[in-house]
């Protein structure tokens, strides 16, 4: 009887074990207090999230703008600035007849800007042309678009004479300022182009704007974009030898037959600088004030171009005895045929200097629809804060197959494709210092610390 008892109570029991067992449920791993959604995976050296077994597609990135603000164009096809009607706005640009002003035709500032916002919005517009500094602080209109460095009303930033920069105030108001009036046009068609959903210069009609406070600056010149962008260095010369190597520069009159009134002993290298004298010399029995010229010896087209340079002093343009310049030319810049608006043949003027803060760039071209001879567009620079005979500046163009970009110290002061595009012929590159007239009280100089090309490989061939 007992072996039966024993036997039952072990068949109880194997029972009560199998049905322990079958209470759990299968794979779960054994309870640490944790939720089972927080437990840890054993330690493999990474990261402890799990990737999942197949990765879905990385989703497109979306087209991003080069503008800060991406256009959407209102679903009314409103015009509006911080809620005001772009039709209660007046343009206004200062362009006063004083002599800063007198060598820059006001038409091409004024016809730009009325032919872009007038395509861009279907309707005519005037633009005031402010002569005198009573509107610096006092409104002309009850809403504004100005253009001009003076100008000061709320919310404006402070005058920064070596910025191009534009906005809009908390309550509206539009400016623009830059070193030269004559980019006005150029930082127009940026502010259309981001706002107006406008493609730059294209002059096509806007579907509305909707804008609202504000700010934009164009960047200083960085050469690392440059490079970046596939530019590389093609010509340098730093001056540090002993004399002027003339396997790499010449004579202006024995590659573009331009003969420079020039002393050929006053140019020479001294402490890593390229120097040339203006003064009174002697040559073949004939006294003269004389100075010096020499050109890149080699053509080049297209690429970027800079010299760092201190120029001779120079009261003003009106009382000039010397002037020094840095430029590209092609004799076919004279003949109206052969340039035919700039395009196969242009002067273009890196920079002429003035006077001690004034210098200028000038596109010349021959053959400008509607006209013979040269034609002209001309960037004066005023008071950007310098003292250019005492002090080194680098003055530069990038020049492509679309525009002509002029810095000084990397700030831009002209913007160009007068008149018929950019020149698509190899142009010298001249560094000039100039008599002007015969009337000299002292003796002057121009110094190059050093003058380099850079180009994209396609231009190198």
């Amino acid at each position: 009887m007992k072996r039966i008892l024993s036997v039952f109570l072990a068949a109880l029991l194997m029972l009560s074990i199998l049905a322990s067992c079958a209470e759990q449920t299968p794979n779960e791993p054994p309870s640490t207090g944790t939720p089972s959604s927080a437990v840890e995976e054993p330690s493999t050296g990474q990261a402890s999230e799990t990737e999942p077994e197949t990765e879905a597609p990385a989703a497109e990135e979306p087209a991003t703008s080069k503008y800060e603000y991406e256009y959407v164009a209102p679903e009314d096809g409103s015009f509006t600035i911080c809620g005001i009607p772009l039709s209660e706005y007046s343009l206004v640009l200062y362009f006063p007849t004083s002599s800063d002003y007198s060598y820059m035709e006001r038409k091409l500032v004024v016809n730009p800007l009325k032919d872009s916002i007038s395509s861009a919005t279907g309707t005519d517009w005037d633009i005031k042309v402010i002569k005198n500094e009573k509107y610096d602080t006092q409104k002309w209109a009850e809403h504004e678009i100005l253009l001009g460095s003076n100008f000061h009303r709320d919310g404006m930033p402070e005058t920064d004479m070596q910025k191009n920069y534009y906005g809009v105030t908390a309550d509206g108001t539009v400016y623009f300022s830059t070193p030269s009036p004559m980019m006005y046009p150029h930082l127009f068609r940026l502010f259309l182009e981001e706002f107006f959903g406008v493609p730059y210069a294209s002059g096509a009609a806007s579907a509305g704007c909707a804008i609202q406070e504000c700010y934009r600056e164009i960047p200083r010149f960085d050469i690392e974009a440059l490079k970046a962008d596939g530019y590389e260095l093609v010509f340098e010369d730093n001056f540090d030898g002993d004399e002027i190597d003339w396997n790499r520069w010449a004579l202006s009159e024995e590659v573009v037959g331009y003969k420079a009134n020039i002393c050929y002993d006053d140019m020479f290298l001294e402490n890593g600088d390229l120097v040339f004298l203006g003064r009174e010399t002697e040559i073949d029995g004939v006294k003269a004030w004389r100075g010096g010229e020499v050109c890149v010896r080699e053509p080049y087209l297209y690429g970027y171009i800079e010299a760092r340079i201190k120029v001779n002093y120079c009261e003003s343009r009106a009382n000039t005895e010397y002037w020094s310049a840095f430029w590209i030319y092609e004799p076919g810049v004279h003949t109206d045929e052969i340039s035919q608006g700039g395009k196969y043949g242009v002067e273009l003027d890196i920079v002429e200097n003035w006077g001690p803060d004034h210098t200028s760039s000038c596109v010349w071209v021959a053959g400008a629809e509607g006209t013979e001879g040269l034609s002209d567009e001309l960037y004066e620079v005023h008071n950007m804060g310098f003292n250019y005979p005492e002090e080194y500046h680098v003055y530069s163009v990038l020049w492509d197959e679309n525009y002509y970009q002029i810095f000084v110290d990397g700030i831009l002061i002209a913007y160009s494709d007068f008149y018929s595009g950019t020149s698509s012929i190899p142009e010298h590159i001249i560094l000039s210092l100039i008599a002007k007239g015969d009337k000299h009280t002292q003796e002057m100089e121009m110094r190059t610390d050093y003058v380099r090309i850079w180009q994209k490989p396609a231009a190198q061939d």
